[in-house]
């Protein structure tokens, strides 16, 4: 299903089952009163997201997300040159990028011992088209730490556009800007991608972007070698 920014994945607490959520509405969707979602999306975070059925089905697909077997890709708007080195530009994150990220209440913090291996590679960033200070960048996401996108890149020195929490800057009342824009299921049997396309709230992004989840997820059909990642950002 896709889950617009600004809804809650799981179901609310202290208000019961009827108050709004994604879990909820899949289940009134889809006439399922035991829908469970094996991983989520944090609230400001649109995208993709796999409902289950029920319990054992999500019991299933956690099973697949600890295998490995799971593959998730993000856009993120960042600005185009960094918080803290205005030289620095968005091209320079692409790459590979390591961390060992600790959560410290309702943030993750960046530390040099102690903290859970994370890792994650920028396949490519473009100059977003609807504001010339900002850019987007291409995420695969390797493993999945509570926050760890946002985390990551604002330790590198492009926190996500209106990210206050971890230093973006603010613009107006808008959410932060990230997108889980495409899935990767690997199974003995059969390996599917899901490719959220184009939409309304997916604004500024360049083709360029496009092109380079279409090789990226085209290309992940064939090769073994991707690790999939537990889905927490």
């Amino acid at each position: 299903m896709f889950k617009p920014a600004g809804l809650s994945s799981e179901r609310p607490g202290g208000g019961g089952a009827a108050l709004d959520s994604l879990v909820t509405r899949a289940g009134a969707q889809f006439g399922w009163p035991e829908a469970r979602l094996p991983h989520r999306l944090d609230r400001p975070t649109r995208g993709l997201v796999v409902v289950s059925r029920d319990a054992a089905a999500a019991a299933r697909h956690a099973a697949e997300i600890r295998d490995g077997s799971w593959t998730k890709w993000y856009i993120a708007r960042i600005p185009a040159h960094s918080a803290t080195s205005p030289k620095r530009a968005a091209p320079e994150l692409v790459g590979a990028h390591k961390a060992y990220l600790r959560r410290e209440g309702t943030r993750a913090e960046v530390v040099r011992s102690g903290g859970d291996p994370s890792r994650l590679t920028v396949l490519a960033t473009a100059p977003s088209t609807d504001r010339a200070d900002e850019a987007h960048a291409l995420i695969l996401l390797e493993t999945g730490r509570f926050h760890q996108i946002r985390a990551m890149l604002a330790h590198l020195g492009f926190p996500l556009i209106g990210d206050t929490l971890y230093g973006g800057r603010a613009r107006g009342d808008e959410l932060l800007d990230l997108e889980a824009i495409a899935l990767r299921i690997k199974r003995p049997e059969s390996t599917a991608v899901y490719r959220l396309r184009a939409h309304r709230d997916r604004i500024g992004v360049d083709e360029a972007i496009e092109r380079a989840i279409d090789r990226a997820t085209d290309a992940s059909l064939n090769d073994a070698s991707l690790n999939g990642s537990s889905l927490n950002d």
